[in-house]
């Protein structure tokens, strides 16, 4: 018994046998559990059993029944290999397989504001992991420190862990903007020769084959020319410390020149990539493929491993977006990715694409991603005229790829055409940047408050039930016809009050400001701001419309024939509806100037002052036209009277629409 605990105690310090929460092997440098955490994490009841002073041979029986349990359930959720052999080993004493030799994690450049006319020297500026104010950096973390962490469990359970390790939780950048490509190139150049000092080096350049990148890869291959130049003319580096491999994906994953130290053939590569005319981009997949194609070399040559991702797209793969961080960490692998900003709280997006055809520039839908794990904004149309920012550029990188770089020490690079650049800045966005955690714990953080559920869940009922836009301001009534048109106008209104009164359930009767004073979020503060305000200025107005709706019902055929035949609905600031209106208006008035006020530059701002735009009650413009007299018609002639001609539409030529193509 003495010799199994020693042994669990020598895996619980080994720095290979590392694992995440969710089981896989992490590099030096990242957040780690030993095994003998996972025992009692997925065992409590073995740690309770040993506290309460049962007997030796009761715990020597209850320990190997465990960790029999242990190295089944192990083996059943997917944990690796490794680790089940190990557990295994306590009871054979077999000899384990030999752990494959871990590289040094590789280090993110410094930072500078200083520009220079040499790659090598253009440093990016707000992406390293670096001692900072900056709430993603992380300091190591002494064993006094932790004050018994929680550990997310499959079931959202937790419990409290026994062991912790002194480790740097080492995180990567979460976007830079950048305005170039070249500048782009010259940012990717600089960690390249930051982290060759570590040692021997493979670049893997991950690109993006669709027809829209065509252009910008004839610049990147065109700066690259210039970098390599400029590392031959340096003349300090062996011809083999630097490889290079060039890979295109699409809905398939090719590989175009395996490592190579030529650089003509990496350049020629990007230059004349083939096209994916798929429309297909499973980024996740080409990254898998690569590091299994060329995970050897860490190994055989104790050469580093480096992805650089080249898309305009967020990808279509997200189920592989978890696999592909685990065997990022599992091999110490950095993802630094150049692409464009995410859409706010959607997933489509648009690309400028210029036709070669005619030369003209055409908005072409494409999956730029959400920029969050999952939606968490209204799906709720604005009322009259004006925009509905169905499309807006949220100003920070797609979540999945976003997460990719943060989870593997890379870093994410915004590069896009000046068409498609989002009006936020991504200074103004960091304080507002989504959780990138895993999923479990994204929605362990929402299960902890209750401010951030009432969000979601007003959010999910909206997405399921879509809402009718603006109803009809507009009347031109008879005697005849006046109750029907009101009442089909009504109807709508009455629609979109079953699906905002659902969603307003968690917010209760008077809202949930204690939670939003208890929220050290800014995000989820606008969110909550945003939200809540925006529902209630929807149901007033709602029922404000179907105020009206009824005052003009009781005016009578008669008044409609002879005095009012004309109806304008238009915003005002008087509330008819009641008291209880009034305070609601307020309300919805005071959360989302609040919104504009604390969250300027935003996203947060523009909707919630689009939302303000017009006052939330109504007030009718009438008018009376005469009906015009009918004309008389000469007994026997079919013919309209003279004076009056019938005229076809004429169809004007249009040119064709060239075919464009799928990005």
């Amino acid at each position: 018994m003495r010799a199994v605990l020693h042994r669990l105690r020598e895996l619980s310090a080994s720095r290979q046998t590392y694992v995440a929460s969710d089981g896989s092997r992490l590099p030096d440098g990242a957040a780690r559990i030993s095994p003998w955490q996972r025992l009692f994490e997925l065992q409590p009841g073995l740690r309770q059993l040993a506290r309460a002073g049962a007997g030796a041979g009761a715990i020597s029986t209850l320990l190997h029944l465990t960790l029999l349990v242990v190295a089944a359930q192990l083996t059943i959720a997917g944990y690796p290999q490794q680790v089940v052999l190990q557990i295994q080993s306590l009871f054979d004493n077999e000899p384990l397989p030999p752990e494959p030799a871990e590289s040094i994690p590789l280090r993110m450049a410094e930072a500078s504001d200083e520009p220079s006319e040499s790659v090598f020297e253009a440093e990016p500026i707000a992406i390293a992991a670096i001692e900072s104010d900056d709430p993603q950096v992380n300091t190591p973390l002494e064993v006094d420190d932790l004050d018994a962490p929680s550990i997310a469990l499959a079931d959202e359970q937790h419990i409290e862990a026994l062991e912790a390790d002194p480790v740097m939780i080492r995180a990567g950048g979460a976007g830079e903007e950048i305005a170039t490509v070249e500048g782009a190139v010259d940012r990717i150049t600089h960690e390249i020769m930051t982290n060759l000092e570590q040692g021997d080096l493979l670049v893997c350049w991950l690109m993006d084959a669709s027809i829209s990148l065509v252009d910008e890869r004839q610049i990147i291959a065109e700066r690259l020319t210039r970098v390599f130049d400029e590392i031959e003319t340096l003349g300090t580096l062996r011809p083999e410390a630097l490889l290079n491999a060039v890979t295109s994906f699409g809905a398939e994953t090719r590989f175009l020149v395996p490592p190579t130290h030529e650089s003509a053939r990496v350049v020629q590569a990007i230059r004349d990539l083939p096209v994916d005319e798929s429309g297909v981009e499973n980024v996740f997949s080409a990254i898998v493929d690569s590091l299994e194609q060329y995970r050897a070399l860490k190994g055989r040559e104790k050469r580093h491993l480096m992805v650089v991702i080249w898309t305009d797209e967020s990808g279509d793969d997200y189920a592989r977006l978890e696999e592909s961080i685990r065997m990022c960490q599992r091999l110490a692998v950095p993802v630094f990715t150049v692409g464009p900003s995410s859409m706010f709280g959607n997933e489509k997006g648009t690309h400028a694409y210029q036709h070669p055809q005619d030369g003209r520039t055409y908005p072409i839908e494409v999956d730029r991603g959400p920029d969050s794990l999952r939606y968490e904004l209204l799906r709720i149309p604005y009322w009259f005229d004006g925009d509905q920012f169905e499309q807006l550029h949220a100003g920070v990188g797609p979540y999945a790829l976003t997460r990719l770089a943060i989870e593997t020490g890379g870093a994410y690079f915004i590069s896009e055409p000046k068409a498609d650049r989002s009006p936020f800045s991504l200074e103004a966005m960091r304080p507002y940047l989504p959780d990138y955690s895993a999923p479990n714990e994204y929605l362990r953080h929402i299960h902890e408050s209750p401010l951030r559920e009432a969000v979601l869940h007003a959010v999910d009922v909206t997405h399921h039930q879509k809402l009718k836009g603006t109803p009809r301001l507009e009347f031109e009534p008879t005697g005849e016809n006046f109750q029907q048109q009101l009442l089909d106008a009504q109807r709508s209104v009455a629609f979109n009050l079953v699906t905002i009164e659902a969603a307003l359930v968690p917010f209760g009767t008077k809202g949930l400001e204690r939670y939003y004073e208890q929220e050290a979020s800014p995000r989820w503060r606008a969110w909550y701001d945003l939200t809540y305000g925006r529902l209630l200025a929807m149901e007033v107005r709602a029922n404000e419309y179907n105020w009206v709706c009824a005052e003009m019902k009781g005016k009578g055929a008669d008044f409609v024939d002879k005095q009012s035949n004309r109806w304008r609905f238009k915003p005002s600031t008087t509330i008819r509806f009641g008291s209880a209106a009034q305070r609601q208006a307020a309300e919805a008035t005071r959360l989302l100037t609040r919104c504009v006020e604390q969250n300027r530059g935003t996203p947060w701002e523009q909707l919630a002052n689009r939302e303000l735009k017009d006052p939330l009650g109504f007030e009718i413009e009438e008018g009376y036209v005469p009906p015009p007299a009918r004309p008389q018609m000469v007994a026997g002639n079919n013919q309209p009277p003279m004076g009056i001609r019938s005229e076809e539409l004429r169809k004007l030529p249009r040119p064709e629409k060239p075919q464009l193509p799928k990005l």
